[in-house]
């Protein structure tokens, strides 16, 4: 994964930016400013080369400064005026933005509203991981993570601000009178040590996670509670690894009125506030229907389910979502674990994938309060080694070198299980808009029979499931007579043997056992 120097996709005052990146402006002498203002009644307008004209304010740092930030869509020259509250202009300029390589912000594709693409149009593939406590001031090992997590290919990490799940007491300094710079200075911290090494990598912020108590202070006016939401959207926002999950575990059997009214109140705030249009989501608990998805504000559905190697997720929520469906939980190596996680995340990653989802990896319990060998904030290549972990996420890097060499994303194309006969536990299958390619994961494994895992109920066969040591055959209706397929490993990354094809209906034999690949195209 290419890595960037912190200037070029920071840059400050009358210094050249990059589009893709982020500009940020300090005010001092009389914008000198306290935790007790961190928002600023300095406004800055930016003019962009499109002609656009776009409102932001400044914030308060730790160390006084008062900053103005925005992100950076556009190349060319930028005008930037700030006025005070009584609407006298302070300080005017100039950003000169060059054109760059940098991915820019999350974003739905402009050509298939199930997928995802980055700001500079190219496409993003989904390889979520969670880590829950990664921004908390006591995990040291972040660093550590972040690095590792590049590694391992991970393009998207679910982090939470709260100091835990049911509490965001240390967004505020004592007595809940102002906020605590400190801590917001911390995750600037990690987020741009990130986005300057690694500006592929998303992190979803779950701002009140579980926290309730503070859901509802918003929704009944708060000055705090608000302030803070002007406050994150302001600092955050403009950076361009940054996009938004409102809470966590929204469930409307067990949560009041009051909490959804403010959910919707607080999507519409930081959808109509933050000007650079980062996507805003919502968790919800396992097995549970999304809630938001009639709403303005938010960019896609969040769900949370077991067992999802045949993707039913996806298929049962596609009829209820225009969005793209992403699975931010499934199984753990620390809870719900699956018998053999190499195997069982390759196929989940695979299974989801060609059911137009968008899968997520969970390995430690990441959360901050759990203890022991299974929890805590750890470089994912560190936690194999120390057998914390099983190479469960070992096979991410496959998946993207797989669609490197063959459609480069999966724009337009259809998840069609009937082309590998609706057998979805054994094989998943997709083809292209134009019915000219498809793309079949052959899981092979060695059981299967008597799967009825359905919300938790059930026999889940994914759970013991490892790969066969067997060859498979298995037949396949495809939506031509004439091409060729060729076998990739999904466990090795390499390609292993071709064979010309002459019906549609055809019967394949796996060149070794174990779970394969098969890519078909049209003569």
């Amino acid at each position: 994964m290419t890595t960037y120097s912190d200037q070029e996709v920071l840059s400050s005052g009358t210094l050249p930016a990059k589009r893709g990146g982020c500009h940020e402006l300090e005010f001092s002498g009389e914008h000198v400013v306290t935790a007790k203002i961190p928002v600023l009644p300095l406004q800055l307008t930016y003019t962009l080369p499109s002609g656009a004209r776009i409102s932001a304010h400044a914030f308060a740092r730790g160390d006084g400064k008062a900053v103005a930030r925005c992100y950076l869509p556009e190349s060319g020259e930028w005008k930037w005026e700030a006025k005070n509250s009584l609407g006298k202009g302070v300080a005017s300029g100039l950003i000169h933005v060059r054109t760059s390589d940098l991915p820019g912000k999350l974003r739905v594709s402009l050509q298939d509203n199930r997928q995802f693409q980055y700001d500079n149009g190219t496409a993003f593939l989904h390889l979520g991981d969670v880590a829950e406590a990664l921004l908390s001031p006591d995990q040291d090992n972040w660093a550590a993570y972040i690095n590792q997590a590049a590694q391992a290919g991970f393009t998207k990490i679910r982090v939470r601000l709260g100091e835990s799940e049911d509490s965001v007491s240390n967004f505020y300094g004592p007595n809940r009178k102002q906020l605590n710079l400190a801590f917001w200075d911390e995750v600037e911290k990690r987020l741009l040590f990130a986005l300057g090494r690694f500006p592929k990598i998303q992190f979803q912020l779950n701002l009140f996670a579980q926290d309730r108590e503070e859901l509802e202070k918003f929704e009944e006016g708060d000055i705090l509670s608000h302030l803070l939401v002007s406050y994150v959207c302001e600092r955050f926002s403009p950076l361009a690894n940054v996009h938004w999950s409102l809470a966590s575990e929204i469930d409307p059997a067990k949560d009041s009125a009051v909490t959804l009214q403010a959910l919707s109140k607080l999507g519409k705030t930081i959808y109509e506030q933050a000007p650079w249009h980062s996507l805003i989501t919502c968790g919800q608990p396992r097995f549970a229907n999304f809630l938001f998805n009639g709403e303005k504000w938010c960019g896609m559905t969040s769900l949370s389910s077991l067992g999802q190697v045949h993707g039913e997720v996806v298929t049962a929520n596609a009829p209820l979502s225009s969005k793209p469906i992403v699975l931010d939980q499934d199984r753990s190596e620390y809870e719900l674990a699956p018998l053999v996680p190499r195997y069982y995340f390759r196929r989940l990653f695979w299974g989801m994938i060609l059911s137009g989802g968008h899968p997520s990896y969970h390995g430690l319990d990441t959360s901050g309060k759990g203890s022991g060998h299974k929890s805590g904030i750890v470089g994912y290549y560190d936690a194999c080694h120390a057998a914390r972990l099983h190479s469960g996420a070992h096979d991410l890097l496959h998946i993207r070198t797989f669609l490197s060499e063959t459609c480069g994303d999966l724009n337009g194309w259809v998840s069609d299980d009937s082309i590998a006969g609706n057998k979805p536990l054994l094989a998943k299958a997709m083809r292209s808009s134009d019915s000219d390619s498809c793309i079949i994961y052959v899981a092979n494994p060695d059981s299967h029979e008597g799967h009825s895992g359905k919300n938790g109920s059930g026999f889940y066969s994914d759970q013991n499931a490892s790969a066969s040591d067997i060859f498979t055959t298995f037949n396949l209706e495809l939506p031509f007579d004439n091409g060729s397929a060729k076998w990739f490993n999904p466990r090795t990354g390499e390609w292993n043997g071709s064979v010309e094809i002459s019906k549609a209906s055809t019967i394949f034999l796996t060149p070794e056992p174990e779970d394969w690949v098969l890519w078909v195209q049209k003569s």
